[in-house]
């Protein structure tokens, strides 16, 4: 055999050179049967793998996947050794070699099946599907679909019923849809509530949602719309609807760190007693930091500066500590800290409003 001959065929042939290689793929075994998937080596030093179909003292047939059938001597045998598997690749339409008497012509067999190789070779494939040629055995798995959507679930509750009776929960839910470094649409809704003495003592809504948008892939450049709204009886405004705007840098984006920094411009209208409209700037620090597998801690903290007069803004910083549950997937332990400041507040009304919560955090 010729050595360009031997390199155009080897991969629809599956053939390898010399008895090493084949003797390390080959476990021992008893005499091969008829169905028997068989390693041929042949006195030229070639090898060749099919499927026994019949044998006599002159001659065995073979069935490859490529050649079909085809008949060859004893006395081109050098041995013939059987594999533990069958063959799992159907035939194409049969080649029959020369009758044994005359032995096999081996290059011009393969010469005659080399169209029908390439075809099978270059043929389209079907999700899973091995072509004949393959050296694979066994299809790659499919690759299951991550959704890019993510929904979280908080909660938690106290209750003392020492010398005053008291009870106060949280409760938050978050709705995110992200495609990395291209955007991510974040929802959230957050209520505290609290009772002393069956006296409401505490109960505050906040929703968010805000959408990132880079403006190149993975480049650190973004753009943002932000809208809020917060809704409290105890407060003097009551009910306040925000929206925002602008650009944002991603300083840092290397696990385990990222930070993300924003500017922008938008406003505020309060309801209730006081009704107003106040325009103000817009900035925001965004932090995480990944701790390990199982745990993480990210961060936040963004102030609205009045446009018209910087000594009158409110700002709001949250700092939160996760650490999943090995044994339940999706569970995680939660603890946090809100810290929401006001500037401008009623006499006798407090600027700072701290709430610190823990509880659990269920993914989807």
């Amino acid at each position: 055999m010729t050595t360009p001959m031997k390199t155009t065929i080897a991969a629809a042939l599956t053939l390898t050179l010399g008895t090493t290689p084949m003797a390390l793929a080959v476990q021992d075994a008893a005499q091969p049967v008829p169905g028997q998937t068989v390693i041929v080596a042949l006195s030229s030093g070639d090898a060749i793998r099919a499927t026994l179909v019949s044998e006599t003292n002159d001659s065995i047939v073979l069935l490859h996947p490529v050649l079909g059938k085809v008949t060859i001597a004893r006395t081109s045998i050098a041995s013939m050794v059987a594999t533990t598997a069958p063959a799992t690749v159907p035939a194409p339409a049969p080649v029959t070699a020369p009758p044994a008497a005359e032995g096999v012509d081996l290059d011009r067999v393969r010469q005659e099946a080399q169209p029908a190789a390439n075809a099978a070779m270059d043929a389209p494939r079907k999700e899973g599907e091995v072509n004949p040629g393959d050296n694979a055995a066994v299809p790659a798995a499919a690759t299951k679909e991550v959704s890019p959507w993510k929904l979280l679930f908080d909660g938690n509750v106290n209750y003392d019923a020492a010398k005053d009776k008291q009870l106060d929960f949280r409760i938050a839910a978050s709705a995110i849809y992200e495609i990395k470094d291209v955007e991510k649409w974040s929802n959230n809704v957050e209520f505290f509530f609290k009772t002393v003495n069956s006296a409401t003592t505490d109960d505050n809504l906040l929703g968010t949602s805000t959408y990132n948008r880079f403006i190149t892939k993975g480049g650190p450049w973004l753009w943002f719309v932000k809208g809020q709204g917060q809704a409290s009886s105890l407060e003097a405004w009551e009910q306040r609807l925000s929206l925002w705007g602008g650009v944002g840098y991603e300083f840092m984006k290397a696990p385990p760190f990222r930070l993300l920094g924003k500017l922008g411009v938008g406003g505020s209208y309060e309801f209730g007693e006081n009704q107003n409209f106040l325009p103000e700037l817009y900035g925001e620090i965004e932090w995480d930091w990944k701790i390990s597998e199982s745990q993480a801690i990210v961060g936040s903290w963004w102030v609205t500066p009045d446009v018209a007069d910087f000594s009158s803004y409110q700002f709001l910083a949250r700092l939160e500590w996760t650490m999943k549950f090995q044994e339940i997937t999706g569970l995680s332990i939660l603890g946090g800290i809100r810290w929401q400041y006001q500037s401008d507040v009623p006499a006798g009304d407090v600027n700072n409003d701290v709430r610190i919560y823990t509880g659990l955090r269920y993914e989807m």
